[in-house]
């Protein structure tokens, strides 16, 4: 009885004129933040009489109206489901495409019956029926349900509002079909025997898309994507960690004072770079400091605002200028070009337009319900001070996280780049040493979770007065912030201290059976390491 009223109510939403209103559904750990979903959905205007379209391996046919009719369908539902948008439909797209070519077939050997709904034709391959070849014997649905393309795409995107939830699985009960490639996640819902069919259909895809759901379609006039409400991370769950935020700091590069006018998120190399809200592409380039740039124009509220995406390579600027894109669309792929230590995203955000003044994107983030990130102090002043050893923030997302070292070629965990980040804006005048082979030993500089610390002497040499007294006031601050920054233990001077033992306070240093701690760098009198947990 259920599965026929969800049927009704799908149908009654496609043929109505009101929109539906979905709920806010937010999901926020410390692995990452999700997408916030207020309203909206993927329009779909006039249906051409057909479309020429080409497959990925270059083979190209002719869809009829009716096959479009049927897309149109797959759009519509998909648009009106939270959480889904224009990638789970482009994945929708993909399967309907390699199952059926966009038809609805009957299987009269299995099923007579099936062909006294409307069809397209007959099938024939096992128990399989509609546009999916979605099979009643696996649990999709009777073969009245399945003959009928709004409950196969309801089915198809599944959810926990699905006819079938939880099992058969559809797209949105598949655990990070978000993060896979299009032709993966759909084979994680058809699980075909042929799993690299899918990707064929790709462009196929993204050609019936742009011509459903932007103007300038063959069928005419077309209301595009209105989900202007809608704003999402720029990266895909678990897949990101804050290493920078807005505000001022040393340039890593430079080494000068400057203001950071942007989110840095590090991701290993070709993460998807997602849109954060449906909007109009105004520069892709590759010049400058940004390296590869991206920059997209959204109105939210009536407002006009900009989005900013840089540091891929050329190969990862996946759009041009005068694209229409949606919130979460793929847009680009993580890099490490331009004025850059490390593979990153810098994420800026600008109202009024391409050429506004930046704002604090972690605030404007979680204003919007998409993320709940640890915000600047306050905007650009004049001067911008740096320096003060304030309270660090705390770490967002994996703190076990491989990432790119800036001080080596080799990686640490995110939990030691959040340290070195923290520490160098509170006390700029720090030499940083990181990553290490160091074969043979029982040292954490090759597990990544290591670092060395100088103040402004060279190693081998013992520090100055007046850099002893600043080694002290970083080893302090480390040890006062030990919980916060994740710190297992410290050593200094001859000595060593570890939170597990906070209670017997700094304790003389051995060596650990690996240094002489008589030696100026063995004793540890000319840097400090710091070890972080895991």
């Amino acid at each position: 009885m259920f599965k026929k009223f969800a049927v009704l109510a799908l149908a009654a939403l496609f043929f109505g004129p009101a929109m539906l209103l979905l709920a806010i559904g937010v999901l926020m750990n410390p692995a990452a933040i999700a997408a916030c979903t207020t309203t909206g959905t993927l329009s779909v205007g006039n249906v051409p009489d057909s479309l020429q379209v080409t497959t990925a391996d270059g083979y190209t046919f002719t869809l009829n109206k009716r096959q479009l009719t049927h897309a149109a369908t797959i759009i519509t539902v998909g648009g009106r489901i939270d959480g889904v948008g224009r990638p789970g439909v482009k994945v929708a797209l993909m399967a309907a495409l390699t199952e059926s070519t966009l038809r609805m077939l009957t299987n009269t050997g299995t099923y007579p019956e099936s062909a006294n709904y409307p069809n397209d034709g007959n099938g024939g391959d096992h128990d399989s029926l509609g546009l999916f070849q979605m099979r009643p014997q696996s649990g999709w649905g009777t073969v009245a349900e399945l003959m009928d393309p709004n409950y196969q795409a309801a089915a198809f995107f599944g959810g926990p509002d699905g006819p079938n939830y939880p099992s058969p699985r559809g797209l949105l009960d598949i655990p990070g079909w978000e993060r896979m490639d299009p032709g993966e996640a759909a084979q994680s819902v058809e699980v075909s025997a042929f799993p690299d069919r899918y990707r064929n259909y790709a462009p196929v895809a993204d050609a019936i898309l742009d011509a459903l759901t932007r103007t300038g379609g063959r069928g005419g006039p077309v209301v595009g994507v209105t989900e202007s409400s809608r704003v999402v991370f720029p990266l895909p769950e678990g897949t990101w960690v804050k290493t920078d935020g807005f505000g001022p700091r040393i340039h890593p590069i430079t080494g000068e004072h400057s203001f950071h006018t942007g989110l840095d998120l590090a991701a290993p190399a070709d993460t998807s770079i997602l849109a954060a809200a449906d909007g109009t592409v105004t520069v892709a380039e590759f010049s400058g400091g940004y390296g590869g740039l991206i920059v997209i124009e959204h109105a939210i509220n009536g407002k006009t605002v900009a989005t900013a995406y840089a540091h891929m390579w050329q190969a990862g600027i996946l759009v041009h200028v005068g694209d229409r894109v949606s919130a979460g669309q793929h847009i680009g792929d993580v890099g490490t070009s331009g004025m850059s230590t490390g593979n990153h995203l810098h994420f800026e955000v600008r109202p009024g337009g391409t050429n506004g003044e930046a704002i604090d994107p972690a605030k404007w983030l979680n204003d919007h319900g998409a993320a709940n990130l640890p915000e600047a102090a306050s905007g650009p002043a004049e001067g911008c001070q740096t320096g003060t050893a304030g309270a660090p923030t705390p770490l967002t997302g994996d703190p076990d996280q491989m990432v790119d070292d800036p001080t080596s070629n080799g990686k640490i965990t995110a939990r030691l780049a959040h340290l070195m980040a923290q520490t160098k804006a509170a006390f700029p005048d720090t030499g940083w040493g990181c990553y290490s082979p160091r074969p043979g030993t029982k040292s954490e500089h090759p597990l990544g979770r290591a670092c060395d610390i100088t103040f402004g002497n060279a190693i081998g040499h013992y520090p100055t007065p007046a850099q002893l007294e600043a080694g002290w006031k970083v080893t302090n601050w480390m040890k006062d912030n030990a919980e916060v920054l994740g710190v297992e233990y410290l050593i200094w001077q001859g000595k060593i201290w570890s939170l597990a033992r906070d209670d017997q306070g700094w304790r003389p240093y051995n060596g650990g059976g690996m240094h002489d701690p008589g030696n100026v760098t063995g004793g540890h009198y000319d840097h400090l390491h710091i070890t972080v947990k895991v």
